[in-house]
């Protein structure tokens, strides 16, 4: 069973993009902390319905609180906060973007794929071509994933169309 932690901004790009399959592709269960869940239900839109109704989606307490009152300190949104200490209580690897919060993480030893991973790790397993891997990115970019020309483009050009073999460890 493929398991991971997410933070709110993939959910939200994916869901509002008609993109979540990339995630059910992949995992099996996806956990969120509640502080996400209550970010995604304030938004109180067609992402907190596909959310809710998810299969794969399972809200679960961070109980380790020494964990979450060491990562309190860094200033991260809640979501963000109690996502890294949920990813580091249960030792999975997290679903983030923000670049403070991917750093934070990071720092703390938790193991980290962003949308471009996802994005890539659909492609290499074959569940989706090239073309449409970039119509997606164009589909993440409309619905206000952030993303520089110079990440994208090297992210562009370590994708390579003709070799369909090589797989990505999640």
């Amino acid at each position: 069973m493929k398991t991971i932690i997410s933070d709110t901004t993939a959910l939200i790009i994916l869901t509002k993009s008609n993109h979540f399959n990339l995630l059910t592709n992949i995992f099996d269960t996806v956990y969120i902390p509640s502080a996400v869940m209550n970010e995604i239900r304030y938004k109180n839109d067609i992402v907190q319905i596909l959310v809710e109704s998810s299969d794969i989606i399972k809200v679960r307490e961070v109980t380790n609180q020494e964990i979450l009152a060491d990562i309190q300190t860094t200033n991260l949104d809640l979501g963000e906060t109690e996502a890294i200490a949920l990813a580091l209580e249960m030792d999975l690897r997290l679903i983030i973007d923000e670049k403070k919060g991917r750093k934070i993480a990071e720092q703390n030893g938790v193991r980290i794929i962003g949308l471009l991973g996802i994005l890539e790790a659909n492609y290499r397993l074959g569940d989706i071509s090239y073309k449409e891997l970039l119509y997606i990115l164009e589909d993440f970019k409309r619905v206000n994933y952030r993303l520089s020309p110079v990440l994208e483009r090297a992210f562009l050009d370590g994708i390579n169309p003709k070799n369909l073999d090589i797989i990505v460890k999640i």
